[in-house]
């Protein structure tokens, strides 16, 4: 008898430490992929902002080039009005000069006309026939006398009205001149007023110019940025799969380590059952009357029966309202991933619309897990049906049990959802046999 406790006292021991080893080289990557999670939602929201920041990049830029077209068109019309009045100006310049020359030349012949008018005048004071009386000294007859003075009348209106008319002509090439200038004035005005509205419009498209380089820049600078944050959008996705898969490995070691340590439990409850019975049937048979309390001082044992009902080994379909199977047991090639492949370890159950529907138990026993752990199975639970079997029910929109539970063939544990490392809603559904995943259709069908 002695010996059977040394040896359950060994057992223990030798239990104990393999726990206190499991704990101590278990590990955690939980606070490593809540990081890059979290530098992915960062990286999802930049790239937002730059693809946000760009298309109001382009918008603006479109709006500057049709500015600089508009203007363009401006600058082109302000300058062809700009050329038609140097034009006007040019032939304005020829008439005024062509004016001023006509009139130095009405001048020219109205100084000559004046100077034979004077000549004749002198010649005629010279000559003295200026006078009536040299007019009737000279005259034969009194008709020779009218006849003079008729002349000498004649001549002097004759003069007169060609000097009156040579200074009216000079009067109106003076007016036509003045005309020319006047007009030649304003539209120098003109020319110098649209030379200004050239320089403001240049410096308007020069501005939009400035503008649309600017925009160009800042695109340019978006789009370079852009071009970094996929790159690191990629090595986070890369990472992040990679701890997802060594949390999900750790998860799975555990899990088995603690269907490994229930199973451990349940044979040394076994054991220390089997001892009990074999003890009463000792005493029993050599009539001792020990006594199972420690009141004579006598030996004490602990007569607790520590096993538990297993379940039924009999699994049911687990979504009662959902039967379509997307993703089967085994290898499979993930088109969101880029085609890249993985074993898949264990059966994915959908339909449209399928989010919130029910999960139900495959069969009773006791939940070893029950939450988001961070392994990439989401908010999930696991439950163990004793005789090394044991299911899992993954990426759960919310689940309805705790760790500890016992829980009964088709009761509600969750709900279908898309937490964790999904791409839709759906449930993640495995059965495993001493810790290892096997094909769910081998034991449940539907």
């Amino acid at each position: 008898m002695k010996n059977k406790l040394i040896k359950l006292i060994a057992l223990a021991a030798a239990l104990s430490a393999a726990l206190t080893f499991s704990a101590v080289t278990s590990a955690d990557y939980s606070d490593e992929i809540e990081e890059l999670e979290d530098r992915r939602y960062a990286i999802n929201r930049e790239l937002e902002d730059l693809e946000y920041q760009l298309s109001q990049y382009k918008a603006e830029t479109e709006q500057t080039e049709e500015y600089l077209r508009l203007y363009d068109e401006k600058m082109r019309k302000q300058e062809e009005e700009i050329d038609n009045l140097r034009t006007q100006i040019s032939r304005l310049g020829i008439r005024i000069s062509d004016t001023e020359k006509k009139i130095d030349d009405k001048q020219t012949e109205i100084d000559s006309d004046i100077e034979d008018f004077k000549m004749r005048l002198r010649s005629m004071y010279m000559q003295g026939g200026g006078s009536t009386a040299s007019m009737l000294v000279g005259s034969t007859d009194f008709y020779d006398l009218l006849a003079r003075a008729e002349l000498m009348e004649r001549i002097s209106r004759h003069d007169k009205q060609m000097i009156d008319d040579l200074n009216y002509k000079l009067d109106e090439l003076n007016r036509e001149k003045q005309s020319l200038e006047s007009d030649k004035a304003d539209l120098e005005v003109k020319q110098t007023e649209s030379e200004q509205v050239l320089t403001e419009l240049r410096d308007t498209y020069n501005n939009h110019k400035e503008t649309k380089a600017f925009l160009e820049a800042k695109a340019e600078a978006a789009r370079d940025r852009t071009w970094e944050m996929q790159q690191e959008q990629e090595s986070v996705e890369a990472d992040l799969a990679e701890y997802i898969r060594l949390q999900q490995e750790e998860n799975e070691r555990r899990e088995r380590e603690e269907a490994e340590r229930r199973r451990r439990e349940q044979e040394e409850r076994e054991r220390e059952e089997e001892e009990r019975r074999a003890r009463e049937s000792y005493y029993e048979d050599d009539d001792d009357d020990y006594s199972y309390d420690d009141d004579d001082g006598g030996d004490s044992y602990d007569t607790t029966d520590y096993s538990y009902l297993a379940g039924s080994s009999d699994l049911i379909w687990p979504c009662p309202t959902v039967y379509n199977i997307t993703d089967g047991y085994g290898w499979r090639s993930i088109a969101e991933e880029g085609g890249s492949s993985d074993f898949h370890g264990g059966i994915d159950i959908n339909k449209p619309g399928c989010y919130g529907e029910p999960i139900v138990a495959s069969a009773s026993g006791y939940v070893i897990t029950a939450g988001n752990s961070g392994n990439g199975f989401g908010i999930h639970v696991v439950i163990d049906h004793g005789g090394s079997l044991s299911t899992l029910y993954g990426h759960m929109s919310s689940c309805t049990v705790s760790e500890g539970d016992y829980v009964s063939q088709g009761e509600t544990i969750g709900y279908i959802g898309a937490t964790g490392y999904a791409y839709g809603n759906h449930c993640h559904y495995e059965v495993r046999v001493n810790g290892e995943r096997t094909d769910p259709l081998d034991y449940v069908s539907y």
